[in-house]
C-alpha cells in the first residue's frame, strides 16, 4: 500500500468486476476509503475480499446506478460511513452489440439508462457532498467507441460519446467549486466484457478476433485493465490538479491508427 490517497473518499461503479474492480482496488490500495457499487452481489463480495487481502477500505452497495433512489442511498451510506466524497468514478456499463434494426425498446433504453443516465446520477449526487469538501474530480469511463465506429453498436457509441459531451460541459458548472470532470476513453481491454465477446466463438474463430484487435492498435496488444486505473488515479490526483474537461484516450494508438 502507499499513502497516495489517504483522506480520499472514493465512490465507483461498476465495481464488481473489470475496470471497475480494478479501480476500486488501486485507489483501496493507495489508502482511499472506496465504496464499490454494482448490482452483482456475488462480484461486489469477491472485490471486498481481495482489497482486504491488500490491505485496502472497501466497502460495497448494492445499487442500480439507473435508478435514482437506488443511487442516492449508496451515497447516503458513502457519506455516512466514509465522509464526503471526493472522487467518483462511473465505470458501470453495458454493451449489446447488435444490428440495429433487430434492437428492441427494452435493451436501447437499458443501455442508455445504465451507461448515460447512471453517470450522470451518480455524478449529480457526488457533487453535492463534493460541494461541501470544496473539492473534488468526478471520472466517466467512455470509450473509443465515441469516436471510431463499429458495426452493432449504435446505441452503446451514442451513450460513450453522450459522457464526453456531458463531462465536458460538466467542467464549466464544477470549476468554481474546485471540482474537476474528465473522462478515460478505453481501447480494448481484458475485462469479462471481451470474455462475453469471445464466448459465442469457437476456438479459431476466438483465436482470428483476438488477432485482428492486437493489429487494429499501433502497440499490437490488448491493454490490462490496471492501465486504465492508473489513468484514473492520475486524473483523481494532484498530478492532474489543472486538467478538466478533457477525454483522455488509453487505447494504444487505435483512434490514431487506420490500416490500409
Amino acid at each position: 500500500m502507499n499513502n497516495e490517497f489517504v483522506g480520499e473518499v472514493a465512490v465507483v461503479t461498476g465495481g464488481a468486476a473489470g475496470l471497475g474492480r480494478e479501480i476500486c482496488l488501486a485507489l483501496a490500495s493507495s489508502g482511499a476509503k472506496v465504496l464499490a457499487l454494482d448490482v452483482d452481489g456475488a462480484g461486489l463480495k469477491e472485490t471486498k475480499l481481495l482489497s482486504t487481502e491488500r490491505g485496502g477500505d472497501l466497502q460495497v452497495f448494492h445499487c442500480d446506478v439507473a435508478d435514482s433512489k437506488s443511487v442516492k442511498s449508496a451515497f447516503e451510506f458513502s457519506e455516512k460511513e466514509f465522509g464526503h466524497c471526493t472522487i467518483m468514478v462511473a465505470a458501470a456499463g453495458i454493451a449489446l452489440y447488435t444490428d440495429y434494426l433487430s434492437m428492441g425498446e427494452k435493451d436501447m433504453d437499458r443501455t442508455i439508462a445504465v451507461n448515460l443516465k447512471g453517470p450522470l446520477l451518480c455524478a449529480q449526487e457526488s457533487l453535492r457532498q463534493m460541494e461541501k469538501a470544496g473539492k473534488g474530480s468526478i471520472i466517466f469511463i467512455s470509450s473509443v467507441q465515441a469516436v471510431m465506429s463499429l458495426f452493432g453498436c449504435v446505441v452503446y457509441a451514442a451513450t460513450k460519446s453522450g459522457l464526453i459531451a456531458a463531462a465536458r460541459t460538466l467542467a464549466l458548472e464544477t470549476g468554481k467549486m474546485g471540482v474537476r470532470v474528465n473522462t478515460i476513453s478505453p481501447g480494448t481491454i481484458d475485462t469479462p466484457m471481451l470474455d462475453r465477446d469471445l464466448a459465442s466463438m469457437n476456438r479459431e474463430e476466438a483465436a482470428k478476433f483476438l488477432e485482428k484487435v492486437k493489429a487494429a492498435n499501433v502497440l499490437g496488444r490488448i491493454g490490462k485493465p490496471s492501465e486504465i486505473a492508473d489513468a484514473v488515479m492520475y486524473l483523481s490526483s494532484p498530478k492532474a490538479s489543472y486538467v478538466t474537461g478533457i477525454d483522455l484516450r488509453v487505447d494504444a494508438g487505435f483512434a490514431a491508427l487506420k490500416n490500409i
